[in-house]
């Protein structure tokens, strides 16, 4: 019963929106040439999984956006890490430029990484890696920085290696900090493989959605936006869970 009333908090007002959606368009309160009922988008949906077309592109789109994001965590929490450990006059001296290449909007020098690497697959991988590392690092920094003093004096006290205070004390103190830097980059992952598929591509859940607004198919195009915002929901879930589970553990 308890789990039913979680659910039901967690996900009410969901139900609530997708309720007054359905009502809004059976009663004619929004044009249906703008916006289609959400049972005709379930429909569809369910169309396209049984094509087996839904599940190719949203594999391409996450094959996409995982590599990128693992890119990201990769160099991220090596570079927060990097960065806490220098003196504080180098992290202000340094502070600048990173947050100014954070700043960069990646679809900015687009074009520019065209030049370089191409319209292909490293491209769009590329875009969503540079914007998932930023706010890991960041989160990787603050939380090393963060870190209660005494606990780091009382585990150098013990004879603990640099490698060793930062792999058994800083980095499991900094968890959370950085847990919130991954949900953050997850949102960025997604947002940026959609613009990204939208820019050069012929598959992909992006492309799903440039495709259909060009040929104005409005039920394919709210059908993707819907498949994209569950699975948004769906991975921050997870990632949140598989979070809360490890610092228990931690």
């Amino acid at each position: 019963m308890s789990v039913g009333i979680s659910l039901a908090k967690r996900y009410g007002s969901v139900l609530a929106f997708l309720a007054v959606w359905e009502l809004s368009c059976r009663l004619g309160w929004v044009d249906a040439q703008f916006i289609p009922a959400f049972s005709q988008v379930v429909i569809f949906i369910g169309g396209q999984i049984a094509e087996g077309q839904l599940f190719t592109h949203l594999g391409i789109s996450l094959g996409r956006a995982v590599t990128g994001f693992i890119i990201a965590v990769l160099v991220s929490i090596p570079l927060g890490v990097l960065l806490a450990g220098w003196s504080e006059q180098v992290r202000l001296a340094v502070e600048p430029v990173t947050e100014w290449l954070a700043y960069i909007n990646p679809f900015v020098v687009f074009h520019i990484i065209i030049v370089f690497m191409g319209a292909g697959e490293a491209t769009k991988v590329t875009i969503i890696a540079w914007a998932c590392i930023w706010p890991i690092m960041f989160s990787t920094l603050s939380g090393i920085l963060h870190a209660d003093q005494d606990i780091v004096k009382s585990a150098r006290s013990l004879g603990l290696s640099r490698f060793q205070l930062t792999i058994k004390v800083l980095l499991p103190y900094a968890f959370p900090a950085i847990l919130t830097g991954i949900r953050l980059s997850l949102g960025y992952a997604l947002l940026f493989l959609i613009a990204a598929e939208m820019m050069g591509a012929s598959s992909g859940l992006g492309w799903m959605i440039y495709r259909a607004q060009r040929n104005y198919q409005i039920v394919e195009m709210f059908s993707a936006v819907t498949v994209i915002a569950a699975l948004a929901v769906s991975i921050d879930g997870i990632i949140s869970s598989i979070g809360k589970r490890l610092s228990y553990r931690l």
